[in-house]
C-alpha cells in the first residue's frame, strides 16, 4: 500500500484525513438540483458568480412574491469545519429553502471554496465577493424582489465563523440582522476539564491546522475573536445579533464567551442568545424535525421580523 494513502486521522462517518494530507469526504458530498419545492412552494436556483475560482450561489424563493413588498436579504454561510458541505447538499439545501419558507426571506446560500485544496483564506474571500455580488443587485430576483435596505446574514458552525469574520468586513451596507448558529470558535482560553470540551479543544485545533495551515494556532482572531489581537467586536458591523448554542455542544464555552464579549465590547447594537439545552452541535441542521429545532426556526422568525 502507497503510505502516502494511510489514514492519518479517521473522523468517520465524515471524513477521513490521509498520509499526503488530502481528504476523504464521506458525507455532504451528494448535490441536490435547484428547482421548486412543491411542499413549501420556495423556488431556488444556481447562479455561477466566479467560474475561475467556481465561485456559486444557490437563491431562495418564497412563494407568492411581491414586487411592491420587496423581501429582507438573507447570506447563508454552510457549516462544515471548512472542509465538508455545500451550498448544494441536501442539508443545507432543505435547510436555507425553510429559512426562505419560514422567515418570508429571499436566501442566498454561499457555495464557497473547501480546505484542504483550497485553504483559509479563500473560504472567507469567496463570502466577501459573494456578499458584494449581492450588493451588486446584477441578479434579477434580487433587482425586482430584494430589499436593499434589509440585508441579513447567518451561518451555522464554520459558516458562523464567517458570518462573524464578515461583519467585520467593510462590505457597503449595515448588516440588519446577524445570526451565529453554534459558531466554530476556539483558542487557548477559557480554560476546560470537561471531557466533551477537551476533545472538542483537540479536534479544533488538529482541523484549523487543516483549514488553515499558515495560522499560528487556534488564537489567530479569525477563529478566536477574542484573541489579544483581534478586532475590536465594537466593530461587529450589525445593529442586531443573535448568538446560538447547544446545551450538549463541546464548543459552546467559546460561544458563550464570544456572547459575552460582545456584550461587554461596548458594541452598539442589540445582542441576544440562544441556548437550545440538551441539543448537539447543529442538531438543527442534521435532525430539523426534533421539537428544539422547530422552536429554533420560530425564534429566527421573530428576530427577523422585529421592528
Amino acid at each position: 500500500m502507497d503510505t502516502n494513502t494511510e489514514i492519518l486521522h479517521d473522523f468517520a462517518p465524515f471524513f477521513r484525513i490521509l498520509k499526503n494530507g488530502s481528504i476523504q469526504r464521506l458525507v455532504g458530498t451528494e448535490f441536490v438540483p435547484a428547482g421548486q419545492d412543491t411542499t413549501t412552494g420556495v423556488t431556488s436556483k444556481d447562479v455561477t458568480i466566479d467560474p475561475n475560482c467556481n465561485l456559486s450561489v444557490r437563491l431562495f424563493l418564497p412563494p407568492n412574491p411581491s414586487k411592491s413588498e420587496k423581501l429582507p436579504i438573507l447570506i447563508y454561510f454552510h457549516g462544515g469545519a471548512f472542509i465538508l458541505e455545500s451550498a448544494f447538499s441536501p442539508a443545507y439545501h432543505a435547510y436555507v429553502g425553510s429559512l426562505a419558507s419560514n422567515c418570508n426571506v429571499l436566501a442566498v446560500s454561499v457555495d464557497y471554496r473547501l480546505a484542504p485544496e483550497h485553504c483559509v483564506p479563500a473560504a472567507y474571500d469567496d463570502s466577501l465577493a459573494a456578499i458584494q455580488w449581492v450588493l451588486s443587485c446584477k441578479d434579477d430576483w434580487l433587482a425586482e424582489f430584494g430589499d436593499f435596505n434589509q440585508i441579513f446574514m447567518a451561518g451555522d458552525s464554520a459558516g458562523g465563523n464567517i458570518a462573524h469574520n464578515m461583519a467585520l468586513r467593510e462590505i457597503g451596507t449595515k448588516i440588519e440582522r446577524l445570526i451565529l448558529f453554534h459558531p466554530w470558535f476556539g483558542g487557548s482560553e477559557p480554560k476546560v476539564t470537561d471531557e466533551g470540551h477537551m476533545k472538542s479543544r483537540f479536534v479544533t485545533n488538529m482541523l484549523w491546522k487543516y483549514a488553515c495551515p499558515a495560522s499560528d494556532g487556534v488564537d489567530d482572531p479569525r477563529i478566536n475573536p477574542m484573541a489579544q489581537d483581534a478586532p475590536s467586536l465594537t466593530g461587529l458591523n450589525c445593529k442586531r445579533l443573535l448568538v446560538c448554542w447547544a446545551g450538549k455542544d463541546g464548543l459552546k464555552e467559546w460561544q458563550k464567551a464570544y456572547y459575552e464579549a460582545v456584550k461587554n465590547s461596548g458594541y452598539q447594537g442589540e445582542v441576544e442568545m440562544c441556548e437550545s439545552e440538551g441539543e448537539e452541535h447543529c442538531f438543527h441542521i442534521t435532525t430539523p424535525g426534533r421539537e428544539k429545532a422547530k422552536e429554533l426556526m420560530d425564534l429566527v422568525a421573530s428576530f427577523f421580523s422585529k421592528n
